[in-house]
């Protein structure tokens, strides 16, 4: 019988690492890969991606709704950003985004950033973004925006593993190449760091893209143009633009993550008592505790991207998948 073919990138991370630890994994299903069987020793156990057989299910529906998420994270002093519920967009929400200039609007119980829209100055945007998020949600979250860049802090039995940043793409000078040649160097520089094949963690992003042109053109460049050496450049606006439509440059930020903001992941993935979780952060600064003008929690994950951990962390950063793996069948506590 043929093997099966393996389509979701966490179930590969999953079943790569297992091999690696002498751990049997195999779909439960034949022709369904939503559920993993882990065998170790005399202990077996089914899984979804990376979402344990430990969860609780109140806690599982708990994290998909935005506006239960922050109320359990606001009751534990955690900080989060000014917020409305609104099923349409009328005077409420018109008078929220006067009061905060820029917000950023998402379904209430959408997942993986479908429907969200950041960046919103004006109230035609609002409305805009507010029936792109209604394709998900028949209520809408319009929430103040928050300047800085977004965090993926994981957390797996109340121990911190790591921290990626998701920075939306950008390139820096070295005072000789073009910028369409500095595009080619990240798109290697980050396709080589995802050793699975197929794998779609990085998509390249194309010097024609007509998004990147009004970029280049809004700062007076072309493709052809040089950049001085340390001169930076974001390749997106965070202009009324769909979160699904950046292309992020992933970077392991595990040396640099306050103890505070740690302390910060920990009492979240508590709040929800999930065992496996990602917390998104968004702040200016990861080396800073969060505060009303650092940043704030976005999120508490019960099914986190691990985004490959084992790509993006360094050497001496925990490996997200062995440790996941290790808490499930209690390998660290043998």
């Amino acid at each position: 019988m043929a093997q099966q073919q393996i389509s979701n990138l966490q179930n590969q991370i999953i079943i790569q690492k297992a091999k690696e630890m002498g751990i049997k994994c195999t779909p439960l299903l034949a022709d369904c890969e939503d559920f993993l069987e882990l065998s170790y020793k005399d202990k077996t156990i089914i899984i979804n991606k990376t979402r344990s057989h430990q969860l609780l299910l109140i806690s599982g529906l708990l994290a998909q709704n935005k506006e239960a998420t922050n109320k359990l994270l606001v009751r534990n002093q955690l900080p989060i950003s000014d917020s409305i519920i609104v099923e349409e967009i009328g005077e409420q929400g018109i008078q929220f985004l006067s009061s905060h200039e820029t917000v950023v609007v998402k379904p209430i119980n959408a997942k993986c950033s479908l429907g969200v829209t950041i960046g919103i100055k004006t109230v035609e945007e609002l409305e805009q973004a507010a029936i792109v998020a209604k394709e998900y949600s028949q209520k809408i979250l319009i929430q103040k925006y928050v300047p800085g860049h977004d965090y993926r802090v994981l957390v797996i039995d109340g121990e911190f593993i790591g921290v990626l940043e998701y920075r939306s793409a950008f390139i820096e000078g070295d005072g000789f190449s073009t910028i369409r040649q500095l595009i080619g160097h990240l798109n290697d520089k980050q396709l080589k760091k995802n050793t699975l094949e197929g794998s779609q963690a990085y998509q390249a992003i194309e010097p024609d893209n007509v998004g990147l042109k009004s970029i280049l053109q809004r700062n007076g460049l072309t493709l052809e143009d040089v950049l001085v050496n340390g001169q930076q450049l974001d390749l997106f606006s965070d202009d009324n633009m769909l979160v699904t439509d950046f292309y992020d440059v992933i970077t392991d930020r595990t040396a640099d993550i306050c103890p505070e903001n740690i302390e910060m992941a920990i009492r979240a993935a508590k709040a929800l008592q999930i065992d496996v979780a990602g917390i998104d952060i968004r702040c200016l600064h990861i080396d800073k505790p969060l505060n009303q003008t650092n940043g704030v929690i976005l999120e508490v994950n019960a099914l986190p991207d691990l985004v490959d951990p084992s790509i993006y962390f360094k050497k001496s950063t925990k490996n997200a998948a062995e440790s996941y793996l290790a808490y499930l069948l209690d390998i660290e506590k043998e």
